[in-house]
């Protein structure tokens, strides 16, 4: 009777681990985001007039400080390409297990996680075209 709480348990604490992971991740993620508005906020308010602060944002300095939104684009598909990747390898190497086990068991996780692989890598690879289409387009002209 006691084995029968020990996957129980273990199912509960890994799903409730990966719960306080992607929670603390966010609120990190959150908390430096806020900080970063308001650094930024306090810069804006310290420009006297307009002319000033146009300038500093078209300023290397500027887009630096406040985020160069290309930079943010190859920073997002390049982290999707990383988990794509890594999605994959692992994937297969679930494949190779099932392979070599004769576990027809492994294939299952091992499809998802060459299904999220290649959905990681397509969708940075849409991202990537994307971002080279908007930086190509006028400044004037509507963004899509």
């Amino acid at each position: 009777m006691s084995f029968v709480w020990i996957p129980v348990i273990s199912i509960i604490g890994g799903i409730g681990l990966v719960i306080v992971m992607v929670v603390a991740g966010s609120a990190g993620r959150q908390r430096r985001a806020q900080l970063r508005a308001e650094v930024q906020m306090k810069l804006i308010d310290r420009f006297g007039t307009a002319d000033e602060f146009v300038r500093f944002v078209q300023s290397d300095e500027g887009r630096r400080f406040l985020g160069d939104p290309p930079a943010v684009a190859r920073k997002g598909y390049i982290g999707g390409i990383r988990w794509g990747i890594i999605m994959g390898f692992i994937g297969v190497a679930f494949a190779l297990i099932a392979f070599t086990e004769h576990d027809r068991g492994f294939f299952i996780p091992a499809f998802i996680l060459i299904g999220l692989g290649g959905g990681f890598f397509v969708s940075a690879m849409f991202s990537m075209k994307l971002a080279k289409q908007m930086e190509a387009l006028p400044d004037d002209s509507p963004r899509p």
